[in-house]
């Protein structure tokens, strides 16, 4: 386990194997399926190879509302995650979890609270 990489605005996160379960968004025996739409440009994250693409909630209860966007099940020996704009990532079979990344704002609720305010 341990992987985790960033795809544009999407976090990679490899997870243990979990059963498919939840809603199957689609599965691809050879070929692609796009796992994200980009927020800012408009392009797309897409996955080749053999994968299973569902979404569980339970399985992302971590994850703060609105950041989760599926699980990625690679069947076989990798699948290759790309987008117009980044470099290519090379996914090892197994199963993954794909979430949109933010970035932390001063105003984000508890920011302060927990890391104080610096003056100068």
């Amino acid at each position: 386990m341990g992987l985790l990489c960033a795809q544009g605005d999407i976090l990679v996160e490899r997870v243990g194997d979990v059963e498919i379960s939840g809603h199957v968004i689609e599965c691809v025996t050879f070929g692609s399926a796009v796992v994200a739409g980009g927020e800012k440009a408009g392009h797309y994250h897409s996955v080749i190879g053999s994968v299973t693409l569902f979404r569980d909630d339970a399985l992302a209860r971590d994850i703060p509302a609105g950041l989760y966007t599926l699980h990625l099940q690679v069947h076989s020996p990798c699948a290759r995650l790309q987008h117009d704009e980044h470099a290519p990532i090379t996914l090892e079979r197994g199963t993954y979890r794909l979430r949109r990344q933010r970035q932390l704002e001063p105003t984000d609720t508890g920011f302060y609270e927990q890391y104080g305010v610096l003056e100068d």
